[in-house]
């Protein structure tokens, strides 16, 4: 049968040509738009639980790095006191959880800036949004009397503005980090629409007609309140984990075509690789881990002028009964990593021809591709899944990037509440307490169907 090649999205193919036809001069220019000089920086984070650290029992970020600060007592601010003070940043438990991944982003990003850029530059950290929130519950336009657009976010701006006021000091925003998705699939979706009585969508393109919105009202509140006249960036992740609840993957694909498709949409790495409590939230080290992951992704952009992404697919093949997926690979070689992550079936990735699922014999690498061997010749209407809710939201495929981690990897054997599993330093080797948190590029989730 002759051999058949398919694409994944035109708009992908058309981000890696950029990506790879771009000068440094035009990678420098998008740069240094959004770094701007001012005396403060405002890193922002706005999402539901992920985003604000829940159910991590304790803080371990607790040694504040000079002139990094958050709005009075947590860097959440709904959950902060005295907000109209600068305090210096640190993790801080409260009713929901402990260690923020605020914290250690900012941290991470704050060190390279210093080290870089500017030896004097000052940070403000801030957290909006809440847990347990769809994508309308999160929108300006949300009629609520606690509307959490307004209370966090806007608030977090005017404190801001306030603050860097006092002292006679200019403040901008550089990144706005968000967060969401879980809440947008079913069953949580239940009544959480924009009106009484509606459910959230989990429809693809009504969920990135949404997150635009959200995403250029973010920006033009900013720009507003800090003078500003770039727009800051703005940085998604992918739903991971047990929140991946339908075969399609609407809100996945929803996401990672919202940053194709925007040249200032920044795609984060997955959550599913890091530490966490059965697959849902993250642990307290998953959380610190995570943080490092933005912090890495935020130097990458906004200080090194250098291309920042997780892998992810650019073609497909079908012959006879092995399907070959092709990657962007940011720093090769490809591996299969199952100590860092615990294995997933078939490395996490799934075969589905005409409605029916196809066993897989085997997974190789072979370059930048993965071959994939079904136990049937394909003829049909074909689906090829990665970390979809089949394999619990996670897959095994990393890239070998060798970034070094600020933090390490925190003790907390003695902690009540313990994690699913602990990254292994190798495979066959030790837990990974006190080592360096691994930093290499893993795979987007994603769902591609061909037909034949």
């Amino acid at each position: 049968m002759k051999k058949q090649t398919y694409k994944l999205l035109y708009t992908i193919i058309l981000l890696v040509s950029a990506l790879y036809s771009c000068s440094s001069s035009d990678e420098k220019d998008i740069s240094s738009s959004v770094t701007k000089e001012s005396n403060f920086k405002h890193i922002i984070f706005y999402g539901q639980s992920l985003s604000l650290g829940w159910q991590s029992p304790q803080a371990i970020t607790k040694r504040a790095l000079e002139g990094n600060y958050m709005l009075g007592t947590n860097p959440n601010v709904r959950y902060s006191r005295d907000i109209t003070t600068l305090n210096p940043l640190v993790a801080t438990a409260w009713q929901s959880g402990g260690e923020q991944p605020i914290v250690s982003a900012v941290n991470t990003f704050s060190h390279y800036y210093r080290n870089e850029v500017n030896e004097n530059q000052l940070f403000i950290a801030s957290a909006g949004g809440e847990g347990g929130m769809s994508i309308e519950q999160l929108s300006k336009e949300f009629p609520d009397e606690d509307n959490l657009y307004q209370s966090t976010f806007v608030e977090s701006l005017k404190q801001g503005k306030a603050r860097a006021d006092e002292l006679d000091k200019e403040i901008s925003c550089p990144a706005i980090v968000y967060m969401q998705g879980e809440f947008n699939y079913p069953p949580a979706n239940k009544g959480l629409g924009m009106t009484e009585g509606t459910d959230a969508t989990t429809n693809k393109d009504e969920y990135k007609r949404l997150l635009l919105k959200l995403k250029n009202n973010m920006q033009s509140d900013i720009m507003e309140a800090y003078g500003q006249t770039e727009k800051p960036l703005f940085f998604i992740y992918q739903v991971a984990g047990i929140y991946v609840r339908n075969k399609e993957m609407s809100i996945n694909m929803a996401q990672l075509e919202f940053a194709e498709e925007n040249e200032d949409v920044i795609l984060l790495n997955p959550t599913y690789l890091t530490s966490d409590y059965g697959g849902g939230h993250l642990s307290t080290n998953g959380y610190r881990w995570y943080g490092e992951y933005i912090g890495k992704t935020l130097c990458s952009k906004l200080i090194f002028n250098k291309i920042s992404s997780p892998i992810y697919p650019t073609k497909f093949d079908v012959q006879g009964n092995k399907v070959t997926v092709q990657f962007f690979v940011p720093t090769p070689p490809l591996i299969f990593d199952t100590w860092t992550s615990d294995y997933r079936k078939d490395n996490g990735f799934q075969i589905i021809e005409n409605d029916t699922d196809i066993a897989i014999t085997d997974t190789k690498i072979e370059g930048n591709k993965v071959v994939i061997t079904c136990s049937q010749n394909l003829t049909g209407a074909i689906e090829v899944i990665y970390a979809g809710y089949k394999r619990y939201g996670a897959g095994n495929l990393r890239d070998s990037d060798p970034w070094k981690s600020y933090y390490s990897y925190y003790d907390d054997r003695s902690a009540l509440v313990k994690e699913r599993y602990t990254p292994l330093d190798k495979k066959g080797g030790v837990a990974i307490y006190g080592k360096i948190y691994p930093m290499q590029n893993w795979c987007v989730p994603f769902y591609m169907k061909i037909n034949k």
